[in-house]
């Protein structure tokens, strides 16, 4: 079992791990002092339990943990903090535990107990994960939101993908993908997921399959029908539809008249 304790102070990870090694001496863990760091080790390696900080520089634990929610295998959290008005709702729906500091040995047994339930009915806990992460996509402000993306290369190792990063997002055989300048990527969201979350980032809908990054856009070719062409900044400038349903949308957004 791999178990990574976040913490920006260095004693309340070492007071914590001391008690968690008695614990569970079988676990082999890591350490990580701020939020990115956290997701740049999960992206590494899959990680079954994170302890996890509210208070981090950089990115927050619950800007965290909604990410963490967010990917493919999502670990179990932990809350390792002070009570924290999002953290008790937090605590509410995810159900496993919190523990609050300084740590207690006989408090962190019960945690751990739980933790073992926890993973023996991995189906029922996953449904719990569900509503944490609404829950969090909900009451974090965009601000404090991850602007990256859970994807999956062909060889099915899973990154952090920057939203800036993507040119287009596309449905296609039931599947989505995220189109960079380098690769086509595997998304495990709808569209109609996908497009809330990407309009505060300069993505539209311009088709039934496709989300654009109109920084990505280069130009506008009229097509036929009142419909248009959208022809991106990719080397082999590819040629995306703009059905009539939204072209209105995209002048409002744009300018375009």
């Amino acid at each position: 079992m791999n178990i990574l304790i976040a913490d920006d102070e260095a004693p309340a990870r070492a007071e914590l791990r001391y008690i968690l090694e008695a614990l569970l001496p079988e676990a082999v863990f890591t350490e990580a002092t701020h939020g990115l760091q956290v997701l740049k080790l999960v992206e590494a390696e899959p990680v079954a339990v994170v302890f996890l900080d509210i208070n981090m520089p950089e990115l927050d634990g619950l800007s965290v943990a909604a990410a963490l929610l967010d990917c493919p295998q999502p670990p179990l959290v932990i809350f390792a903090t002070a009570y924290d008005q999002h953290a008790l709702r937090a605590f509410d729906l995810a159900a496993l535990d919190y523990v609050v500091k300084p740590f207690s040995e006989r408090r962190l047994a019960q945690t751990v107990e739980r933790l073992r339930q926890a993973l023996a009915k991995r189906d029922a806990w996953e449904q719990r994960q569900t509503a944490l992460r609404s829950y969090l996509l909900d009451a974090l402000p965009a601000s404090s939101r991850l602007a990256r993306l859970w994807a999956q290369r062909p060889n099915e190792n899973w990154l952090l993908l920057d939203y800036a990063d993507i040119l287009w997002v596309e449905a296609l055989e039931k599947k989505v993908y995220a189109q960079t300048a380098a690769e086509k990527l595997e998304i495990n969201h709808t569209l109609k997921e996908l497009e809330p979350r990407l309009a505060a980032h300069q993505f539209v809908r311009v088709h039934k399959s496709y989300l654009v990054n109109l920084q990505a856009v280069a130009e506008i070719v009229p097509w036929f029908s009142g419909n248009y062409l959208l022809r991106m900044r990719d080397p082999p400038r590819t040629e995306i539809p703009l059905s009539r349903r939204y072209v209105g949308q995209l002048k409002k957004l744009t300018g375009w008249s």
